[in-house]
């Protein structure tokens, strides 16, 4: 994705009542990641709950460090998230760049 399109896009995010376009490649293969995502999950793990999503979490997390960044445990990670998210109803490609705006506007100490 080129640098431009994403300043647009966060600009266009800035508003909370924004209401994402998702004819915009971004947003279109990230929401179809996470439909694909969630219906694996829901056909594999139908009974799981925010608990076990949690530990899960966890033991990947675990499993990251430990690989020092193996893509396939970041990987895992992604995709507990990107579950995660759907199953609280968080549209991920509009709140990352939401977050990503408010984040630009802040004074960072490195």
């Amino acid at each position: 994705m080129k640098q431009l399109e994403l300043d647009l896009m966060i600009t266009d995010i800035a508003d909370p009542g924004y209401n994402p376009d998702w004819s915009n490649d971004f947003n279109t293969h990230v929401g179809q990641l996470t439909e694909q995502v969630f219906e694996w999950a829901e056909a594999t793990f139908p009974n799981r709950n925010d608990a076990s999503m949690y530990l899960k979490m966890y033991g990947e997390i675990a499993e990251m460090i430990e690989s020092d960044g193996d893509a396939n445990e970041i990987a895992d990670m992604f995709i507990l998230l990107l579950d995660y998210a759907k199953r609280k109803k968080v549209d991920v490609a509009t709140i990352v760049l939401r977050k990503l705006n408010l984040s630009l506007t802040r004074t960072w100490v490195t």
